[in-house]
């Protein structure tokens, strides 16, 4: 479970990002790929939309982590979703590094280890209620 503290560090570090989400979501892509270059294959829209989606759509899952034990529909719907994608739950170990560093790179020095262990552990609660829609899909 994530404390207050942590919730409020993610959700700080966030909206540090939301002037330039194209920005930030292609450098997370661009580190992802550069993490794991077979998930390229993965991705057959442009990156920078890409990014920005995957920005906005992390904006989403945010929202929910106040809200405990209560997930919104559309982040099971996007679990649900990475299974026609082509997604694995291997994959998302190296989502969550690709994040870490974006942060990093984003933001220097403020992303301080208490902020990078913030955001595992909200990563680390939007990718279990995704993995487990996931795996509801692949059944």
């Amino acid at each position: 479970m994530m404390t207050h503290e942590q919730i409020a560090l993610v959700r700080k570090s966030f909206d540090r990002l939301r002037p330039l989400p194209r920005g930030a979501g292609k450098d997370f892509y661009d580190t992802l790929f550069a993490l794991d270059p077979s998930l390229k294959s993965l991705f057959s829209t442009d990156v920078e939309n890409q990014g920005a989606m995957f920005v906005v759509a992390l904006g989403l899952a945010l929202k929910g982590l106040d809200d405990d034990g209560v997930v919104d529909e559309s982040l099971r719907e996007l679990g649900r979703r990475h299974v026609l994608y082509g997604a694995k739950d291997v994959h998302f170990d190296t989502f969550r590094e690709a994040l870490l560093c974006m942060f990093a790179q984003r933001l220097g020095p403020e992303f301080t280890p208490e902020m990078a262990e913030a955001w595992r552990a909200a990563f680390d609660r939007i990718s279990a209620v995704m993995r487990a829609a996931a795996a509801e899909a692949r059944k």
